[in-house]
């Protein structure tokens, strides 16, 4: 229950968050429908690494999170609102369970997404404003750092509360497969932001034309 608790209580502060941002504008309504589905169904398509878990959603796997994404295209508390929407697409709508919804939503959702906005806002501060600087620091970077982050603490907890479920208990096997999928989704993201500021640079909230183009 608390699970289910904590997860509706930050579902519904993104909501009261963003009620006045990109949520609320209608251009962006197709865009929102899309990344749900889009997503839900990435979380969905996995080819699982060795000693993973198959039967929990919380494990090593090969597939797209997203999180980092969606906090670089529409901002932080935006972002947490679409990615309870995914979960409970993704997840609600195949297993049926609220409790392992509301656990994926705040571990691999809430977590990462939380570390990415800190690692976008520090590459805003500390590196000069340039394209590149904002494709790497924003889209490989921060997508990088909070999916390996996230996965150290899910094996910390794991080991804590002896959660055996969230996958695998060989720690040389968690690090070397978390870092192939902290490279992988770091390069999606990047690959994903770069090709959207070319084409739609509309649609990522943390691009400001004047700013990057000018420098």
């Amino acid at each position: 229950m608390a699970w289910i608790l904590s997860a509706t209580a930050i579902f519904l502060l993104g909501v009261y968050k963003s009620r006045n941002g990109v949520l609320m504008q209608p251009r962006l309504r197709n865009i929102f429908i899309s990344c749900i589905l889009l997503l839900a169904l990435a979380w969905n398509v996995r080819a699982h690494l060795p000693n993973s878990n198959i039967d929990n959603l919380i494990d090593l796997s090969f597939h797209f999170f997203g999180a980092s994404l969606l906090v670089a295209l529409f901002g932080f508390w935006s972002a947490i609102t679409l990615l309870f929407i995914v979960a409970l697409v993704g997840v609600f709508g195949i297993s049926g369970d609220l409790v392992e919804t509301s656990r994926h939503y705040l571990l691999v959702s809430v977590i990462p997404a939380l570390i990415a906005c800190g690692v976008m806002k520090a590459v805003q501060r500390l590196l000069p404003k340039h394209l590149f600087i904002l494709i790497l620091g924003n889209g490989y970077l921060a997508a990088f750092v909070s999916t390996f982050a996230t996965g150290l603490l899910i094996y910390g907890l794991q080991q804590y509360f002896q959660m055996t479920s969230f996958g695998t208990s060989d720690p040389l096997g968690w690090f070397l497969g978390l870092l192939v999928l902290s490279f992988m989704e770091g390069s999606l993201s990047g690959m994903l932001l770069a090709i959207l500021l070319v084409y739609r640079p509309q649609w990522v909230s943390t691009y400001q034309e004047e700013r990057y183009m000018n420098a």
